[in-house]
Formats: structure tokens, C-alpha cells, sequence
């Protein structure tokens, strides 16, 4: 009786420590999460270098021509929209798809501060910051959950309980 005891108890610990080594998660899935958040962090600091440069623009530009950069800045967002979203539907990448979205909304915020820089002159300052750490929020929540669905999908990719049942 003991030896079998003792032998459940070995069988235990070794399946312990199968399942402790199959959580590590491996170099290449370890890279591919990283691809995917510095990805999203240069998107993010792109939208950043963007929206700050709004915001010195509008103290140090005279009215007139802050008001022509905010027309040539809508556009030239839209256009750049247009190839990603091309880019995209070519390549059938959906992660550009999403990135077109996102690149989309900061064009459409840039068509509305044209109207929002007569209106709102003495918050305009404000409403771009505030954009701002709305987007840093996002971005920041957008990585957390891609790394925890890579990890998920890895996780998800191991278990076999009729292996480890053979064990």
C-alpha cells in the first residue's frame, strides 16, 4: 500500500512540473506579442507626436494658417486612411483594418477641429489633450487585451487531457 502511495505521489509531481513547463511560454509566441504591442506603441506615439503638434500649432500659428494646416492635416489623414484601408482589403490583413479605423477617427477628429477652433478657441487646447489621453487610454487597454489573447490562444493550444491522462 505504501509503495503505491508513493508512486501516485512521484505520478503528481511529475505532472506538476509537465504543466509547469507547457505554461512557459516560448520564444516565438514571446515574440509575437511583442511585434504585436510595439506595433500598437509607435502607432500610439505617431498619434501622440500628432496631436501635440496640434496643440503647439494652435499657440504659435497665426489663426489663418493654423486653420489651413488643420484643412491640409484633415486630408492628408484621409489619404492616408484610404491606403491603409486598400493596403488592407490586397493583403486581407484584418489588424489593418483596425488600424484604418483608428487612423480614421483621428481624420474625422481633424475635420471637426477646424469648426471646434471657432468655437471652443479659449478649450481648444484642452479638447486636444484630452483626445490625447483618450487615445493613450485606448491603446494602452488594446495591448493589455492582445497580449492576454496570444497567451490565451497558446494556453488554449496545450491542453491535451488524453496525453497527460496516458501519463
Amino acid at each position: 500500500m505504501r509503495r503505491e502511495e508513493k508512486k501516485k505521489n512521484e505520478n503528481i509531481e511529475m505532472l506538476g512540473k509537465v504543466i509547469e513547463e507547457k505554461k512557459k511560454i516560448p520564444k516565438e509566441v514571446r515574440e509575437k506579442i511583442n511585434s504585436k504591442v510595439f506595433e500598437n506603441m509607435v502607432i500610439a506615439a505617431i498619434l501622440m507626436i500628432y496631436l501635440a503638434s496640434l496643440n503647439f500649432g494652435m499657440n504659435n500659428i497665426p489663426t489663418e494658417n493654423y486653420i489651413m494646416d488643420l484643412k491640409v492635416f484633415s486630408v492628408m489623414t484621409l489619404i492616408i486612411t484610404i491606403m491603409i484601408f486598400e493596403y488592407a482589403y490586397k493583403k486581407d490583413i484584418d489588424a489593418m483594418w483596425i488600424h484604418g479605423i483608428e487612423i480614421m477617427a483621428i481624420s474625422i477628429f481633424t475635420l471637426y477641429l477646424i469648426y471646434l477652433y471657432s468655437i471652443y478657441y479659449a478649450n481648444f487646447g484642452t479638447l486636444i489633450v484630452s483626445v490625447a489621453i483618450l487615445y493613450l487610454t485606448y491603446y494602452a487597454i488594446k495591448i493589455v487585451i492582445i497580449q492576454r489573447r496570444i497567451e490565451k490562444e497558446y494556453s488554449e493550444s496545450l491542453i491535451d487531457i488524453g496525453e497527460i491522462v496516458k501519463k
